[in-house]
């Protein structure tokens, strides 16, 4: 802990140049019960289900996302391709392969929709050992998720690794616009290009960028300089705790050091003087549900809603939390 105390000085006050690499249904259920500038800091954050439930199920497919809500979910996180029709639809890996009953190397874009819906998208996810669950666990389009669960909010990840921006952001938004789907919905991507395409669209609510959450971040935590403008307020996304590498440039050289961030409530005040919501991604246990709480974040992001149940109710005695 010296040490990083040490690090921290030196980054602030000597004439260093720094530079950052991450390593890193239910109809019925209506939408987050909490409006968007709802700062109550004593109640508990909302639960956002990752890509449907990613440990509960098989994931971004139907049954896991119901199964999801049923259990608390309030929000459902889902990654989003585009087919070679120019269809989205859910799936989160480059390769089809690496979740479903494919046995070669294949990108979504190779196969139509259609195509797709013919997989068994639970393979992976039972090891091959379950008979007959490609009739259920099927790779579903967007269009099907938002129609299948018109009351439930969605926060759509997009990450097709070879689709040009302007198409893959129009073919989104005429899904979420001709399901009606505008306001609850929200656009989030690790890509630059596909934030600022998303961006110009009006009917499009979207996540600030990584790169801009990132500078706000870390001019928090290593320069207690605040750059969320108060005229600006937004979504922003990232881990609960990040790993990162600092570079410090010398005259002679440089040097690197391992540093994890692990973020406090002095770092995340800068977002919240700006009014701004935040989602803590990668919040899968009791501490760090607990301690995520403690910072008032809007909503955090489970792999297990199941779990999540417990770590809501902690206090309490609940069947499914008993042996966990």
């Amino acid at each position: 802990m010296k040490k990083f105390k040490i690090l921290l000085f030196m980054l602030m006050f000597n004439h260093l140049g720094v530079a950052f690499s991450e390593t890193l249904a239910n109809e019925t259920y209506p939408i987050s019960p909490y409006n968007n500038n709802d700062k109550i800091k004593n109640r508990n954050p909302l639960i956002i289900a990752h890509r449907g439930g990613t440990a509960d199920g098989p994931e971004n497919t139907i049954p896991t996302i119901e199964s999801s809500i049923q259990r608390g979910a309030h929000i459902i996180w889902i990654t989003v391709q585009l087919s070679k029709d120019g269809i989205p639809v859910l799936y989160r890996p480059s390769d089809l392969s690496a979740l479903t009953n494919l046995t070669k190397s294949t990108q979504v874009s190779a196969m139509t929709a259609k195509e797709l819906a013919s997989l068994d998208a639970s393979y992976s996810f039972f090891k091959g050992k379950t008979s007959n669950t490609e009739n259920v666990y099927k790779i579903p389009t967007l269009k099907d998720v938002l129609v299948k669960f018109p009351h439930t909010e969605f926060f759509i990840d997009l990450k097709s690794p070879d689709a040009e921006a302007k198409e893959y952001i129009r073919n989104v938004a005429d899904v979420i616009e001709q399901t009606d789907s505008v306001d609850r919905t929200r656009i989030y991507s690790t890509s630059e290009a596909y934030i600022g395409a998303a961006k110009k669209y009006s009917s499009l609510n979207v996540f600030k960028s990584r790169a801009e959450t990132r500078d706000i971040l870390f001019g928090s935590k290593l320069s207690n300089q605040c750059k969320a403008t108060n005229d600006q307020p937004g979504w922003h996304a990232f881990e609960l705790t990040r790993n990162v590498e600092v570079v410090e440039h010398f005259m002679l050289g440089e040097g690197r050091t391992q540093a994890t961030f692990r973020w406090s409530k002095d770092d995340l005040s800068c977002f919240d003087n700006a009014n701004n919501n935040i989602v803590l991604i990668g919040v899968n246990s009791l501490e760090d549900y607990q301690y995520a709480k403690s910072l008032g974040v809007y909503a955090i992001m489970v792999d297990s809603p199941k779990a999540a149940q417990c770590y809501e109710n902690s206090t309490q005695k609940i069947d499914i939390c008993e042996g966990s």
